[in-house]
């Protein structure tokens, strides 16, 4: 079989693969299962055909899916080889959830998934249909955890999602929506660790929403100063905020939460310093994409230009208009040239290219 060509992807784009990536998809090709996960034909990688210009965040390059539409994507923030998560893109809603930091933290949670599926089925198999499953489900966890010297027995140990996600946090400490997760149930459980963990989980990605929005709705429930979170809240990403219709990454956040946050901190804004605050207070809704290019460019004023980028991205999704996605594009495209983001630039020309 003839070794995929990654290189030529990477020259093109200036956007990199993990190492350990492009060797598993050397030893395994493309059309192969693990977890949820069918990873996709190198080719059709390397060529980014996977890629929905004007619906995917321009962070992304999809290398597998799930069979529904979604998409297992690689979202890089910097040049950095370590620079980047890998989660899942919703095709529903064009919602990116962050699930781990490296990709043998994917893989770990390709493991995970495939044991939880011999321990938790869907009432629409038969019983033969289940046992099918479950032996070729366990055949992948222990082809991983010989391979990647993964601790199957301690992953036997699993009973419940909290354990699925306490055992991705023990593995990949920067695995944000898992923290999240646990975060999130351990203060339904009076356990003060859970602000913890959500506080932790602020800097493992400040644009992801989840973990501001948590803390600032568990300090609303206990009649504490909430503000401050829900401030912050209302600036990050309206692609990245944790909402998922997965059941095991579930944390009950509302699909429009920025328009909830703005709610809750409307009179806190009435002597706010920026102009994106002034107007939500005057009545502004945060998914309108003019307000968010306006962002975007306060941000490159400022000097600021990985939060441009996120805010060029809020603005596309803000909007159904393929001309107006365009414009952005094209705006996004000039700050990533003169600002040498040139891990983003050749996507943004590639989009360009090819929306419709």
């Amino acid at each position: 079989m003839k070794r995929p060509r990654f290189e030529k992807f990477e020259m093109k784009y200036g956007y990199y693969f993990p190492e350990d990536f492009k060797e598993f998809m050397y030893f395994y090709g493309g059309d192969t299962q693990f977890g949820s996960c069918r990873f996709e034909y190198p080719d059709n990688i390397i060529n980014n055909l996977l890629r929905i210009p004007g619906k995917m965040d321009f962070h992304l390059i999809p290398f597998g899916d799930v069979g529904n539409g979604d998409y297992y994507c690689f979202y890089r923030y910097g040049i950095g080889k370590d620079e980047y998560f890998i989660g899942i893109w919703l095709h529903e809603t064009y919602n990116f959830v962050i699930l781990t930091s490296s990709f043998k933290g994917f893989l770990y949670k390709c493991m995970l998934d495939d044991y939880l599926a011999t321990i938790v089925h869907g009432d629409e198999l038969s019983e033969e249909e289940i046992e099918i499953c479950k032996t070729e489900s366990m055949e992948r966890c222990i082809e991983l955890s010989k391979r990647y010297g993964f601790d199957f027995e301690k992953v036997k140990k699993m009973r419940s999602e909290f354990d699925y996600h306490k055992l991705m946090v023990e593995f990949d400490e920067m695995a944000l929506q898992s923290l999240c997760f646990l975060g999130k149930n351990l203060i339904k459980k009076r356990d003060l660790n859970g602000l913890d963990i959500l506080k932790y989980a602020l800097n493992v990605y400040p644009f992801y929403t989840a973990p501001y929005y948590l803390l600032g709705i568990s300090l609303l429930n206990q009649g504490k100063d909430f503000r401050k979170y829900f401030k912050e809240a209302v600036k990050t990403s309206v692609i990245l905020t944790g909402y998922s219709y997965w059941e095991e990454d579930y944390l009950e956040i509302p699909e429009d939460v920025h328009r909830e946050i703005a709610l809750y901190v409307d009179n806190e804004l009435k002597d706010a310093e920026t102009v994106f605050e002034k107007k939500l207070y005057l009545g502004a809704d945060p998914y309108d994409y003019s307000l968010r290019l306006e962002l975007a460019r306060e941000y490159i004023l400022d000097k600021k230009y990985h939060h441009a980028m996120v805010e060029y991205n809020n603005a596309i999704f803000c909007t159904d208009s393929s001309q107006i996605k365009r414009e952005i594009l094209e705006e996004a495209y000039i700050c990533a040239r003169e600002y040498g983001l040139c891990f983003i630039k050749g996507i943004i020309e590639h989009d360009l290219k090819y929306i419709r």
